[in-house]
């Protein structure tokens, strides 16, 4: 309930009206941060000084966001995550200073996406996900493998760009436009997407040293997690 009148409030007035009201109901909204008309349903928001939310965004489920100064999410941004009973433990969205995500993309919160200081997913279209599938080559069955993702300080993802679970992108990283990237990219550089190259398949899941399985089972999947660094 208190979820949904807070996502009201915010989507049919302007912040400065509902702000005592809004953080009295628990988020954290800072005097001369702003909100536009987006639906924002989820456990928590902290705000700070100068961050802002713009129009036409659906961030719904069960995740918190935390924007440092400056942090912005633009106009019409998709940030979703599945009910708990999918989706497993907390996961926070948290946006550094100066840092901003654009307009239109789309970001999966299934796990935890921290994005640094001066850093920016730019453009149009990017997808974030944290999580994804491996299928049986034969037959019904499946996995899921679940990783945060981490980007840090200064970092510039181009438009159309695809970042994949459990994945880290160093200091100083520029990612070309339309991009698949689905290790990790530490060192800094202009890394851009290479020709399809066949891969083999992944090998099973339980003989990998990077991935745990989760606790409890989730729906008809196993879901592994991939392990902290």
């Amino acid at each position: 309930m208190k979820m949904m009148l807070r996502a009201g409030l915010l989507a049919l007035f302007p912040t400065w009206l509902v702000r005592p009201v809004i953080n009295l109901l628990g988020f954290r909204i800072a005097k001369n941060a702003k909100v536009g008309l987006s639906w924002i349903m989820i456990e928590s928001l902290d705000m700070a000084t100068g961050s802002r939310i713009g129009h036409f965004s659906r961030i719904a489920g069960p995740f918190s966001i935390r924007l440092a100064q400056f942090g912005a999410i633009g106009n019409s941004n998709k940030v979703i995550r599945a009910p708990p009973g999918i989706s497993v433990g907390a996961s926070l969205l948290n946006i550094g200073v100066w840092s901003k995500i654009t307009s239109r993309h789309l970001i999966d919160m299934t796990c935890s996406i921290t994005i640094g200081d001066y850093s920016t997913i730019a453009g149009n279209g990017c997808q974030l996900w944290t999580h994804g599938y491996v299928h049986a080559e034969d037959g019904i069955d499946r996995y899921r493998i679940d990783g945060p993702i981490v980007i840090e300080d200064n970092v510039y993802i181009g438009s159309m760009s695809f970042i994949s679970m459990g994945v880290r992108i160093g200091k100083g990283v520029i990612v070309g436009g339309g991009t698949s990237v689905a290790r990790d990219l530490l060192e800094p550089g202009l890394y851009v997407s290479s020709p399809i190259r066949q891969l083999p398949r992944p090998p099973d899941p339980e003989t990998r040293p990077d991935l745990e399985l989760v606790d409890r089972a989730l729906s008809e999947d196993r879901v592994f997690r991939k392990r902290d660094r």
